[in-house]
């Protein structure tokens, strides 16, 4: 338990502290700003709250930063800490003279105490078991009393009703439910941003439905190709075989024509290197095998066959061009037919148009199975899904109503201790995402803080919550009755820490005694928390 809480411009330097009831009194006349509501946000502080920094901003402005120093004892065992408000993420653990001996993160600081109040409970953080009932003014969950669950006005009611499972101690039961909920919402919204992003093609139902027909189709076009291979080859190769002939029959004729040429170009060549004249010194020569030859007539003759040879290899030259344009062409005409005959021999060897036909159907039967097995795996988690929420919901369910039941009870016994068997009784309902708890019928202000009184109440004797902030705006429209019978109800737990302020006290009879003995600190309007009134200028 919290033992003691010191701090250099505390007016009363050392707040003692002890088990049970722990009343901060204010002065007869009830006046404002002594420090009250300050001393439960500062106890709140050494708890590990956040709440003192953001609320109470005067103090810092007025009196500059500070620190608080404070001790637990637990098992006949001293704990010393120091926390400031330069550097509030830390804590400071301590001998017993409060030297440094190591820094805390504030996270570590709030484990060491989830230790020391909460071990063994399953989900639970200790500001999450005790930030709900530090009710101190004026944080959101002092006036909403309809929604008693609440820490703060804007935490989602199923995190409230997980924060009651938790405190009960039955969270355990629902955490591998739970997290197998986390899970597959988890897979849903990773698919879900997949298909966002086009990393996969997800189709909806109809979709589904048109690929399944498309897919079967596939396949029965693709038993089809199997069983009609046999023919489909026997069809190519009659068509291969036909138009290998015709490509035959035409490489002949040009190989004919070729050969013609080929011949008619030879002797014209030869033609062209054996056409000459007769030379003089030749006919010189005659002379000595045919004496008395008239040269001169022969030269005649020779001059004239000359000339005629000059014509003849002029129209043997140009008929020499011409037969090698000739040849060239056939030759151009014969490659293109044997390029056609290796194509043909190609396709029937491997048919392009069947392999084109086979891949395309291979390519989209497996896009659209792909797709398919997309849809599949959306519908899968999100079923997936849905059970687990059900299985979720199931044992949730029996967990509330067997919490509900008890804390309905506990109101119910702690109302007619205080109120009498004639009273109303709040009740309160829980759902999964929802709850309730009021008195029918019941609108009255005064009512309503009762009723948060008793809620929290209830919990206190119902769980392992070890502490309780309780302060003023909680009891100033109760009837004074009821709030000195609130006051006994407090003193009975003598295991837990409750801390409560209250002023005026004498209105409340009896009940005074009891707040006078378990006082720990006592404001009046010349007597403030702090030692500077910043009240007055």
């Amino acid at each position: 338990m919290l033992v003691e809480i010191s701090c250099d411009i505390f007016r009363e330097k050392v707040l003692r502290l002890h088990p049970g009831l722990n009343t901060v009194v204010g002065d007869p006349g009830a006046a404002n700003s002594l420090g009250k509501s300050t001393t439960l946000m500062v106890i709140d502080f050494v708890f590990g709250g956040d709440s003192f920094l953001k609320f109470n901003t005067d103090v810092v402005r007025e009196l500059g930063n500070h620190a608080y120093r404070f001790c637990f004892k637990f098992a006949d065992e001293f704990h010393y800490f120091i926390r400031d408000t330069f550097g509030p993420e830390t804590v400071m653990q301590c001998d017993s003279q409060y030297f440094p001996l190591k820094n805390l993160k504030l996270s570590e600081y709030t484990s060491w105490l989830k230790q020391r109040y909460f071990s063994g409970m399953v989900g639970l953080s200790f500001r999450g078991g005790v930030g709900t009932y530090s009710r101190v003014w004026p944080k959101d969950n002092v006036s909403n009393v309809k929604r008693p669950l609440h820490a703060f006005a804007k935490q989602s009611t199923a995190d409230a009703i997980d924060a009651l499972i938790k405190i009960f101690g039955r969270f355990g039961e629902i955490s591998e439910a739970s997290a197998l909920v986390d899970a597959k919402d988890g897979e849903k919204k990773i698919f879900g941003n997949a298909a966002k992003s086009a990393l996969i093609d997800v189709v909806g139902k109809q979709g589904y439905k048109d690929n399944a027909v498309e897919l079967n189709n596939i396949n029965q076009e693709v038993v089809e190709i199997k069983s009609d291979l046999a023919k489909f080859a026997l069809n190519i190769r009659a068509l291969v075989d036909k138009d290998l002939l015709d490509l035959k029959q035409s490489k002949d004729m040009l190989l004919q024509e070729k050969s013609v040429a080929e011949n008619k170009l030879f002797r014209v060549r030869r033609n062209l290197q054996e056409s000459r004249y007769v030379r003089s010194e030749e006919m010189e020569s005659l002379k000595e095998f045919i004496p008395g030859v008239d040269l001169e007539r022969i030269a005649k003759i020779e001059e004239f066959h000359s000339s005629v040879a000059r014509l003849l290899k002029a129209e043997l030259v140009e008929s020499a061009k011409s037969l090698d344009f000739q040849l060239t062409n056939i030759q151009i005409a014969i490659a293109s037919i044997d390029l056609k005959i290796s194509e043909k021999l190609a396709d029937f060897e491997n048919p392009t148009a069947l392999v084109d036909r086979v891949y395309g159907l291979s390519e989209r039967w497996s896009f659209i199975k792909q797709q398919n097995k997309h849809f599949e795996t959306k519908e899968r988690i999100e079923q997936e899904f849905k059970e687990a929420k059900v299985a979720l919901g199931t044992v949730k369910s029996v967990i509330l109503d067997e919490i509900q039941n008890k804390i309905n009870a506990k109101i119910i016994e702690t109302v007619f201790r205080v109120y009498g068997q004639d009273a109303k009784v709040p009740f309160l309902q829980l759902g999964e995402g929802a709850y309730s708890y009021e008195i029918f019928d019941d609108t009255g202000t005064g009512t309503a803080f009762a009723n948060l009184v008793l809620f929290d109440l209830a919990i206190l004797s119902l769980t392992r919550l070890p502490i309780l902030l309780h302060d003023l705006p909680l009891f100033k429209n109760v009837s004074n009755t009821a709030v000195a019978k609130f006051v006994e109800e407090y003193d009975r737990q003598t295991d837990k820490q409750i801390f409560v302020v209250l002023d005026e006290i004498d209105k409340y009879g009896d009940a005074a005694k009891i707040i006078r003995q378990r006082m720990v600190l006592e404001l009046r309007d010349d007597k403030v928390l702090y030692t500077k009134d910043w009240r007055k200028t």
